[in-house]
């Protein structure tokens, strides 16, 4: 399989309550781990581990919007680690504590097109991270919402090693970062699209892509208005289909809770 950026010299991995050092043994579910990701041109990224006792798991990758931080997947990742997924919740350069590769912040409300395409690199070092701890390298997917679903839809465009994705409210373009192109790229591979019928961009970008797909390619469309990470409080069952769709895919050993549960 192909790779677009690389391989990193290394991840450095910074416990918040510990320093900086090496992960030496897996942590119980539950117990998530703030960590600092070193990517390829040196930005320094805040991000979450949510590690799961099942040796060999599928990974999981995810990817706020413009403007969001990691924090807002956690009860979403909390939820994977209980479905046998190894997870990270990474915060994009300029987001939260994540800096720029001098380690100066970085104002996201002013970033070019080239500057969130920089951020590839951001979700580049965290299916590293995820393999670094032992995710089945045969077994990810990633997760992004907003400004992320773009983001995670370009990468995965670039990088086969990336089973299945999950696009929560993309757009055709956010911020020059278009989604068409990258999902013909992208080719057969799963993707599930998860819209709003009231958030009328990304529902009839949501659509547009469903019908142009080339591959396996699910449409689910939910009543309301919420956009992001907010369908999957918006929405009681939106979080468990997501998983009972992922499970078919790369959640082997994992286990399915019913779909009404969030």
């Amino acid at each position: 399989m192909r790779h677009a950026f690389g391989t990193f010299s290394g991840i450095l991995f910074c416990l918040a309550v510990l320093g900086c050092g090496p992960l030496d043994e897996t942590p119980a579910i539950g117990a998530p781990q703030d960590v600092t990701l070193l990517t390829s041109d040196a930005a320094q990224l805040a991000a979450t581990l949510y590690p799961t006792a099942r040796e060999n798991p599928p990974g999981l990758v995810l990817v706020h919007d413009r403007l969001g931080s990691r924090a807002l997947f956690a009860a979403f990742a909390t939820r994977a680690q209980r479905e046998g997924y190894l997870s990270i919740a990474v915060e994009l350069r300029g987001h939260g504590g994540s800096t720029a590769p001098n380690g100066t912040p970085l104002n996201p409300r002013a970033f070019s097109r080239e500057d969130w395409m920089r951020c590839l690199s951001d979700v580049e070092a965290a299916k590293q991270a995820l393999l670094d701890q032992g995710a089945d390298p045969d077994n990810l997917a990633m997760a992004g919402a907003g400004l992320g679903a773009n983001l995670v839809l370009q990468y995965a465009s670039r990088d086969e090693d990336v089973q299945a994705i999950v696009l929560l409210s993309p757009g055709l373009s956010y911020e020059g970062i278009e989604a068409q192109e990258a999902l013909a790229v992208y080719g057969k591979r799963p993707a599930l699209l998860v819209t709003s019928t009231g958030d009328s961009y990304s529902a009839s970008t949501c659509e547009e892509l469903h019908a142009k797909a080339a591959g396996q390619c699910e449409l689910r469309e939910y009543e309301g208005a919420a956009h992001g990470v907010d369908l999957l409080d918006a929405v009681e069952v939106c979080t468990g289909q997501i998983f009972l769709w992922l499970e078919a895919i790369v959640g082997h050993g994992g286990h399915s809770e019913d779909s009404g549960n969030p």
